[in-house]
């Protein structure tokens, strides 16, 4: 397959680095908010998740408005060029070979695609619960909370495929993670 040398901006960089850390500290935090609005550990993971939700705003927003290499229109999850490409990629990791895509192309941009759509869901209903008053809206605070328990569920499959897909890649001797954690860029401007 093709190499494809890439590197990725400062502020994209910065984009990443908020959702992996706020993300995975929300989620590691989601415990401490079970006692409510009462305790601490609600609020500290409340603002955990809050932080985390103002990175996928800054993402949506890049992905609208933002270079060209980091909009949403280049790489949509719901196109089927999207998945012929991951489909490939599929059959290569069957065949035990590493698939080499560009930014966010195949497997690579569905898993992506599903990480900011699950940091999405997380942060619109973590703020949906932070903004009522659970004994004033009972009903929808529950069925609020269910939703957000949904979100809950799945990020330890997106972790397992995002962490997992990097750690492959390095076994192979393709270490991408270097593209978003190396703080030197080759084109800043994007």
């Amino acid at each position: 397959m093709i190499s494809h040398n890439y590197s990725y901006s400062y502020y994209a960089k910065t984009i990443h680095a908020g959702l992996a850390l706020f993300g995975i500290a929300a989620f590691l935090t989601g415990e401490f908010a079970e006692d409510g609005a009462d305790s601490i550990g609600f609020y500290i993971h409340a603002y955990l998740g809050l932080s985390l939700t103002f990175f996928v705003t800054m993402r949506v927003l890049s992905g609208i408005a933002g270079s060209q290499k980091m909009r949403f229109s280049s790489w949509s999850p719901f196109s089927s060029r999207q998945w012929e490409l991951a489909f490939q990629d599929a059959y290569s990791l069957f065949k035990l070979q590493v698939p080499e895509r560009g930014m966010h192309e195949g497997l690579s941009g569905i898993t992506q695609s599903f990480g900011l759509i699950l940091f999405g869901w997380m942060g619109a209903t973590g703020l949906g619960l932070f903004l009522l008053v659970e004994n004033e809206q009972k009903m929808l605070f529950e069925l609020i909370e269910e939703l957000h328990e949904v979100g809950e569920a799945l990020l330890p499959l997106y972790l397992a495929l995002h962490v997992g897909s990097v750690l492959v890649h390095s076994m192979a001797g393709t270490p991408i993670w270097q593209r978003m954690w190396k703080l030197r860029t080759t084109n800043d401007s994007d």
